[in-house]
């Protein structure tokens, strides 16, 4: 017992000596003078400042950083930027690991022309999140103004390369090769710009700037008079959101739910933020939060979310849940697992635990622990189709495609309309040899009702089984051809690889065995890891 009260005291000493580091390294945000303004906007402004201030009194880590990061908003989107830097230094002292918070610190020191600041705020924002494109944009602008080219045009590139689909990153190319006096460049680099935006019509003027250093006349004239005030769009929710008036709604986890199925990932965060204002220790909210940040590969801040979740109820099987989400992108697959089973016996009715320990014992090549996972999945989710086709995956991989079969046609006598699970059976029949001629002659008919009603990829490449499973292979191509076409068009390479080895089977006259291609996502279940995608197809796409 005296072991047990020495080390507690140690401990709180050790967290006292933190508070104070950390208390001792934030700066008082300053309260500007808004004596010139008008009465209403002052005492507005004000009033939001007691409003933030009190929820700091209770606030710790990431939402303690999130209220900073809020006084930094209030100020910069009422033109008072000296607070709002000292707020947003504050955030970034609080919680050092969240990228968003150097990187609006950036934006500030931008505004108040303090470069060199700006260039170190972006330089640790771009550490610690190198998805959030217009981080790049911003540091290499500020390069280009401290004279360092080289840089800037590394960051350019580097950036175009990742993402070919941004008319921001040609553009900023083209404009700094202009300058640099590489017309050839610049002309290569605007026209693509161009290309992939063309309401970016103020490009033009560059463009024909570009022609004119390379003495072409004619093509400069003609740029010229297609010049406008078009820009090419640089998305940026981050400053967006820092200057737009904060939304008047209470602030739900059901709302920050919401948002996140509807892409609005800012809008999830924002809710986030307001929800553990007013409740810090919200244990489905951090987790939920935790999840939001660790796809988007802010895993440090993901992880303080965790910790404070589990520190709140450690037996909560939510916050396992995220706990493992969290592991898995951190590529501690081994943790995230171990945090899964953990959830699971906490709360037997959570799908997500059912869901994702599939999919690990399927990266096990552990198929039957998998299905069973599955079937518990379904139990909870008994109309889902995403469910039923993970069991179909890992029964299939077992060698057991009739009972997938057997399966799909169970859940079909009581959901024969649903259009995705006959899409499955459509799968299953056309590639299960234990499928007679009979179940493939339904199969086929309801693969060529289903491409009528909706005649997209995903249809089009079940038809196709079906029809190879009639040795009509050449109307079989025809088929796939129409869902690689679609996927390419989508810009969706992976899924476009995955049907053109589809397709080399049915120009080889061979009908595939299983449902989906061996490397689809049912089959190799792949590791989660951040990336800035959208979010994936439905659950019998490709």
């Amino acid at each position: 017992m005296r072991n047990s009260l020495r080390l507690s005291a140690s401990l709180l000493l050790a967290l006292a000596a933190v508070v104070a580091h950390a208390d001792g390294a934030l700066q008082p945000v300053p309260t500007p003078d808004t004596s010139k303004l008008a009465a209403d906007a002052a005492k507005k402004i004000a009033d939001e400042r007691a409003v933030i201030d009190k929820a700091r009194a209770d606030l710790v880590g990431p939402p303690l950083a999130q209220a900073y990061a809020d006084l930094g908003a209030l100020y910069a989107r009422n033109g008072f930027d000296e607070a709002a830097a000292v707020a947003f230094y504050d955030a970034t002292q609080v919680n050092p690991n969240d990228g968003r918070w150097f990187y609006l610190r950036g934006v500030i020191a931008r505004k108040l022309k303090r470069n060199e600041d700006a260039r170190a705020n972006f330089q640790a924002a771009l550490e610690r999140d190198k998805v959030y494109l217009p981080i790049r944009y911003r540091l290499a602008d500020t390069l280009v103004d401290l004279g360092d080219t080289a840089g800037a045009r590394k960051l350019l590139e580097d950036a175009a390369r990742e993402h070919a689909d941004a008319p921001v990153a040609f553009a900023m190319l083209g404009q700094l090769a202009l300058k640099q006096k590489r017309y050839a460049d610049a002309v290569e680099a605007l026209n693509k710009a161009l290309r992939l935006d063309p309401q970016a019509t103020g490009l033009y003027a560059d463009l024909a700037d570009a022609y004119a250093g390379q003495n072409n006349a004619k093509a400069a004239d003609e740029a010229r008079a297609k010049a406008g005030r078009g820009a090419a769009a640089l998305d940026d929710p981050l400053v967006a959101g820092m200057l737009a008036a904060p939304q008047q709604a209470g602030g739900t986890l059901a709302e920050a739910r919401s948002f996140a199925q509807q892409g609005n990932i800012q809008g999830a965060r924002d809710t986030l933020a307001a929800v553990l204002k007013k409740t810090p220790d919200d244990v489905e909210a951090l987790a939920f939060a935790a999840r939001i940040e660790a796809t988007l590969g802010n895993q440090a801040v993901a992880q303080s979310y965790v910790d404070q979740a589990l520190k709140a109820k450690s037996d909560s099987a939510t916050a396992r849940v995220a706990s493992g989400i969290v592991a898995e992108f951190a590529g501690n697959d081994a943790k995230a697992y171990d945090e899964y089973r953990q959830a699971q016996k906490l709360d037997r009715k959570l799908p997500d635990s059912w869901l994702l320990l599939g999919d690990a014992e399927m990266r096990r090549a552990r198929y039957a622990q998998a299905a069973e996972q599955y079937r518990g999945l379904i139990a909870l989710q008994p109309d889902s189709a995403t469910a039923y086709a993970h069991l179909v995956a890992a029964l299939t991989a077992q060698g057991k495609c009739d009972g997938a079969l057997q399966a799909i046609n169970g859940v079909l006598e009581r959901r024969k309309n649903d259009g995705d699970l006959l899409q499955i059976f459509v799968r299953v029949a056309s590639t299960c040899q234990a499928a007679d001629a009979k179940t493939r002659d339904v199969a086929l008919d309801y693969g060529q009702l289903l491409y009528k009603q909706r005649p997209d990829a995903a249809n089009a490449a079940a038809l196709a089984l079906a029809l190879a499973a009639h040795a009509k292979f050449k109307d079989a191509q025809e088929y796939q051809a129409q869902a690689i076409f679609e996927a390419t068009r989508a810009r969706n390479p992976e899924a476009a690889a995955m049907l053109r080895s589809t397709m080399q089977q049915f120009v080889k006259q061979q009908v595939p065995d299983r449902p989906w291609p061996a490397e689809h996502p049912y089959f190799k279940a792949p590791a989660m890891r951040a990336a800035p995608a959208a979010p994936p197809p439905g659950p019998v796409q490709k």
